[in-house]
């Protein structure tokens, strides 16, 4: 692929903002045992850190995927990681578990802005072989995500937990001073406007976080009350949003194109088993089995 100077440099930072969210989803992986033993909490509460993570991103990475088409890509972009950046430098200083929720999820509504906004930066900027470069980033986002277990394992045996937050500092560094001087200014875009879905969005919010609480909750018991409000706030949302002009997700996309909607039901079971290995055998190899962090990483890897 033959492109000019600055579109080289365009990709390398839209390339450093998307690592951000498999890497930090996958990298605390190993270091939950450790908060989970300084914070004294149960295994439960210690899943909160991923499954809230999992939540916040899903909410906010279509929305503002919207939200980045009326204001900006590079605005949207840059506040992405400038929150990544506050987030990174507060969470290792959290004294207990709510603040430490609290700057993870600054983390995921900034790193949640990085992937819609950097392809539409592509999108605007590449001229060439647009559909490989993005798909290049898919690329950098899933080697991020396979080693992120390894390079938290092996920097929490020097400097503990909240190192695994300090190693964003150096992309972010890298990111945004890239991205100030190579992406080209937004254009001030004055035909579109986005209404925003809130209901959509709220009933969105709803029906994810029960299904996440049920999950979660398998583990000690099967919660029908909590599975039966998650199955009807799943309807409601799609009764609701198939009525909408401008929906928060567009289901009705998925009700035209069958095939892509069984692709998008495939690929949500095999990344909840995929992610269900990858959350839980750090936490067994290092409390059940005895073994370092560093060795779990290369395990998981």
């Amino acid at each position: 692929m033959t492109v000019g100077k600055n579109e080289k440099f365009i990709i390398l930072a839209v390339s450093l903002g998307v690592i951000l969210n498999p890497l930090n989803t996958t990298m605390i992986t190993v270091a939950l045992p450790a908060i989970q033993k300084d914070f004294q909490l149960s295994a439960t509460n210690i899943s909160w850190l991923i499954a809230s993570y999992f939540i916040i991103s899903a909410i906010f990475t279509p929305l503002i995927g919207k939200l980045s088409d009326v204001y900006g890509r590079k605005l949207i972009f840059l506040i992405g990681l400038g929150l990544v950046v506050v987030s990174s430098i507060l969470a290792p200083l959290s004294p207990n578990l709510p603040v430490l929720l609290a700057t993870r999820g600054v983390q995921a509504i900034g790193t949640s802005a990085l992937f819609p906004a950097g392809v539409g930066i592509i999108r605007n900027t590449i001229q060439h072989n647009q559909n490989r470069v993005i798909g290049t980033l898919a690329v950098f986002a899933t080697t991020s995500a396979a080693f992120g277990p390894t390079i938290g394992g092996m920097l929490i045996q020097f400097g503990g937990w909240p190192v695994i937050f300090y190693v964003n500092l150096p992309i972010l560094v890298i990111g945004i001073g890239l991205t100030l001087m190579f992406i080209p200014k937004d254009k001030k875009n004055t035909t579109r406007s986005y209404k925003l879905d809130g209901i959509g969005i709220l009933l969105f919010s709803l029906f994810i976080t029960c299904w996440m609480i049920f999950l979660l909750g398998l583990e000690q018991s099967v919660q029908i009350g909590t599975l039966i409000l998650a199955i009807v706030l799943t309807i409601l949302f799609y009764m609701y949003e198939k009525r909408r002009d401008e929906a928060f997700i567009n289901v009705n996309f998925f009700r035209k194109n069958l095939n892509v909607a069984v692709i998008f039901g495939q690929y949500i079971l095999s990344t909840l088993i995929f992610f269900a290995v990858l959350l839980s055998f750090p936490t067994f190899i290092q409390i059940v089995l005895g073994e370092s962090s560093q060795m779990a990483g290369i395990v998981m890897l």
